[in-house]
């Protein structure tokens, strides 16, 4: 008898269940989602500075950022052949073109020579190791970064040094 009372109990339920359709959660957005990060640092020192250290430090500091938004300028110069590194790890002007660009490259280029020298002092001055030792560093450095068919400066015969443009890749 207890079950004939359950079966009308139990024909609803499965009435209610069978009768629910399940609803789709769309979670997919029409375009993918952005961020965008922006973030300064600021790292203060407090005590006494020395006025010195931090003249050298905001040369370092200012050397580097110039350095990173000058970093387009110099790799066009560099596809387009006119400059190349040279064997103090420096840039050398390869072609001026003529006119008001011309200008432009000579001062760009003497612009990042200044900030690299720049920087090579500083390592040079933490690595207490001399500004030559440095410069042969950052040489073979850039010669190793550089693309296929930029210019760099290679050893040549009795000392010297040639210009070429690189062939390969890493080497």
């Amino acid at each position: 008898m207890l079950l004939f009372r359950q079966i009308p109990f139990l024909f609803v339920v499965l009435t209610l269940i069978a009768s629910c359709k399940p609803f789709d959660v769309n979670v997919a957005t029409p375009e993918p989602i952005k961020v965008d990060l922006d973030m300064d640092v600021h790292v203060y020192q407090h005590g006494k500075v020395d006025k010195k250290t931090s003249e050298q430090q905001e040369a370092f500091r200012s050397a580097m950022d110039a350095r990173r938004t000058r970093m387009e300028e110099i790799q066009e110069l560099k596809n387009n052949r006119l400059i190349g590194e040279n064997h103090e790890g420096e840039l050398s002007v390869r072609t001026k073109p003529a006119g008001e660009y011309g200008d432009y490259v000579v001062k760009t280029v003497s612009d990042e020579n200044r900030d690299r020298v720049t920087l090579m002092k500083k390592e040079a001055e933490e690595k207490k190791v001399s500004l030559d030792q440095v410069r042969a560093e950052q040489w073979k450095h850039w010669q190793r970064v550089s693309f296929p068919g930029e210019w760099i400066e290679v050893e040549g015969g009795a000392g010297g040094y040639t210009w070429e443009q690189k062939k390969k890749a890493g080497g």
